[in-house]
């Protein structure tokens, strides 16, 4: 595997690059599965802690270059000002509020019978005694997929 240095340029090919070698270091048995997999898990965390903070320390010292509108390279990568997160409060307007409460009690409703159909063993026929109406019930289809669950010690 190559070494990045300061001249290398970081891509997406490269990055699938050395996945591929890592993932073939475990194909190949040179270290078991489970073994490269708590080494990634704990990469991952370490990265996620770092890349928090200094996404937050990029942004306050890209406001000292000229080219943070344009962009910045290092390496390759692009760097640029963006807006994120943008959130609407829409509370202001009577006709949301009504709107909103209205989506609220329905969500509330479905969940209630969500709850409800998840109990079930068999199909069932119930009345609904507002309406006079009678509802079959069935039981949800039920699916899931296995994985692997990965825990650090603190």
């Amino acid at each position: 595997m190559e070494v990045i240095n300061q001249e290398t340029s970081l891509t997406k090919a490269r990055v699938q690059h050395y996945a591929n070698a890592l993932i073939a270091i475990n194909e190949e048995g040179h270290v078991d599965t489970l073994t490269a997999l708590a080494r990634v898990e704990f990469m991952s965390q370490v990265i996620d802690a770092v890349k928090s903070k200094l996404r937050e320390n990029a942004t306050d010292e890209m406001y000292l270059h000229n080219e943070a509108k344009t962009g910045i390279v290092r390496l390759g990568v692009t760097f640029k000002h963006k807006e994120t997160g943008v959130r609407y409060d829409f509370s202001n307007t009577p006709k949301w509020v009504e709107v909103k409460q209205m989506e609220d009690e329905v969500a509330e409703q479905r969940k209630t019978l969500e709850n409800q159909l998840k109990t079930l063993s068999k199909a069932t026929t119930i009345l609904d005694e507002e309406t006079g109406e009678l509802n079959q019930l069935v039981p949800p289809i039920k699916t899931s997929k296995t994985s692997v669950e990965i825990t650090l010690p603190k």
